[in-house]
């Protein structure tokens, strides 16, 4: 009796040490797991400077520019949680003034399996692919809610931007996505669409895309439509030739016989080629035309020598 009652004991003990051992297995390895992290950050800066040759109408002028410069700080708290902020100087084309600066992101992203949140000042999903949802593996959605007034002013009027888009991965490095954002107020709806392929392999890059915009600035009939293509194809382990084509064009507001944003229609033509000095230095000889839709503007022809810091 004595030694099936030890034998039983025995066992006992062996199964209650064999579960405590069980359910410390999973947090033992999240501990370590949770000692290898260190929370930390980088900064990040990226400088565009470019030396210009501008010929229109007969006239030269030459400048040398520096276009704009981003600052910023990149911090992980955790596996999942990071922040970021970037200040964005450049030139506003207004004023005397040569240089402002504004406040470009500043915001917290959670990522935990197939989501990805984030709130604050955000790059918008159609400029970061990051941040979407995972239905499948040729399949991501996004959702976002935003100021109506864009990101370089805060919300005044109450009047929020709704945006929504579907992506869709047919084939390897091919992908069709599709995007639209409304908003309205007093009684009058601003509403965009856009289209986007493109198609990425070994080095290089083809995107093709389709946008319109109905009531802009929320007045009705100013409505306007665009259509970009560019590439770059890869020539050499450190040189690539990119090209660009733009057409933008504006509709007639009722009762009026030109198109509302005749003076900003127009074609971009772009040829450039990039050689990649280091890591994180592009220099760029290139040359751009701007054909604008108004028939009483000239033609105006750009050439360029750009150089791209990033570090």
């Amino acid at each position: 009796m004595m030694r099936i009652t030890g034998r039983s004991g025995s066992f006992r003990v062996l199964s209650v040490f064999s579960t405590v051992i069980c359910f410390l297995i999973p947090l033992l390895s999240a501990a370590q797991e949770a000692e290898t992290f260190k929370p930390g950050g980088k900064p990040e800066a990226r400088i565009f400077s470019s030396l210009n040759s501008i010929f229109a109408d007969g006239e030269n002028q030459n400048r040398f520019d520096l276009t704009r410069a981003y600052l910023g700080y990149s911090y992980n708290f955790s596996r999942k949680l990071s922040g970021r902020i970037v200040y964005d100087v450049a030139d506003p084309s207004v004023g005397k003034l040569k240089f402002t600066g504004m406040l470009k992101f500043a915001y917290l992203k959670f990522t935990s399996g197939k989501w990805t949140i984030s709130g604050g000042m955000i790059p918008l999903p159609e400029y970061d692919a990051s941040d979407r949802y995972n239905i499948a593996s040729w399949l991501t959605a996004d959702l976002t809610v935003m100021n109506g007034e864009g990101y370089k002013l805060t919300e005044s009027d109450s009047t929020f931007k709704a945006a929504g888009a579907i992506t869709l991965f047919p084939l390897k490095g091919f992908s069709l996505r599709g995007y639209f954002d409304n908003m309205g107020k007093g009684g009058i709806n601003q509403q965009t669409v856009q289209v986007i392929a493109a198609w990425e392999g070994k080095g290089f890059q083809f995107s093709g895309a389709y946008n319109y915009q109905r009531n802009h600035s929320i007045i009705k009939g100013q409505d306007y439509q665009g259509f970009t293509i560019n590439g770059t194809i890869p020539v050499g382990e450190k040189i690539r030739l990119i090209g660009r084509y733009d057409n933008i064009w504006s509709e007639v507001v009722e009762n009026e016989t030109d198109p509302w944003n005749l003076s900003k229609d127009g074609q971009l033509f772009l040829a450039a080629v990039e050689f990649s000095l280091a890591q994180g230095v592009s220099l760029s000889p290139n040359i751009q035309g701007w054909k604008p839709a108004d028939p009483q503007l000239p033609f105006v022809t750009r050439l360029s020598l750009s150089l791209d810091l990033k570090f």
